[in-house]
């Protein structure tokens, strides 16, 4: 995401400091979202090892693009024996989960070679980074020692009690929810295959 793009989102200019520092920011804003929301946001192809839940046939998996190789405990299954959705759904720009066409035992592993993340990240996925990003900015300003400010009659004072962080998963629930695999039953993040 360039300069642009993050002040158009932002709703504002950026401030010298977020300008001056703006890779590092947006370095940081995009590690803490992908921790949040459990996902790889840019695109990334590799081997990804889950396991399964017996007795069904679905895999819920890390947010990908495409499929290049699906192996069941070594063997490689045929494309023709699997489909692609998204949650429940049959299309979509993205995908999070594989249904085979034979249930899994208690003992199988999956392991997936894929594009992970996404070619094209969303428009509100983009927003919710650029709101982390700023949230960085908020963070470097905040000064818990001041606790009230008075110009004439003009008088504010501050929670010292205001977690940022809560406030953001607040203001920003829907899309965390859209997004986020960290809590999601059944989903199993994948470990690089080591191979």
């Amino acid at each position: 995401m360039d300069k642009s793009v993050m002040a158009a989102l932002l709703g504002r200019s950026l401030t010298t400091i977020e300008d001056d520092n703006y890779p590092m920011y947006l370095e940081i804003a995009t590690e803490n979202l992908e921790d949040l929301l459990c996902i790889t946001l840019n695109e990334v192809e590799e081997a990804r090892t889950f396991d399964t839940r017996a007795g069904y046939s679905t895999a819920y998996l890390d947010i990908f693009q495409s499929v290049t190789e699906v192996k069941v405990n070594d063997d490689t299954i045929d494309s023709d024996d699997y489909s692609l959705r998204q949650w429940d759904k049959r299309t979509g720009s993205w995908y999070n989960s594989l249904v085979l066409g034979s249930k899994f035992l208690s003992d199988d592993e999956i392991e997936v070679t894929a594009t992970w993340g996404f070619d094209i990240v969303p428009n509100d996925l983009n927003l919710l980074l650029a709101r982390m990003f700023a949230l960085i900015s908020t963070k470097n300003k905040f000064d818990g020692t001041v606790t009230k400010k008075q110009v004439e009659d003009f008088r504010i004072e501050f929670d010292l009690d205001a977690d940022l962080d809560d406030q953001f998963y607040a203001e920003n629930r829907k899309t965390i929810a859209k997004y986020g695999l960290c809590n999601m039953p059944n989903v199993q993040h994948g470990a690089l295959n080591e191979c």
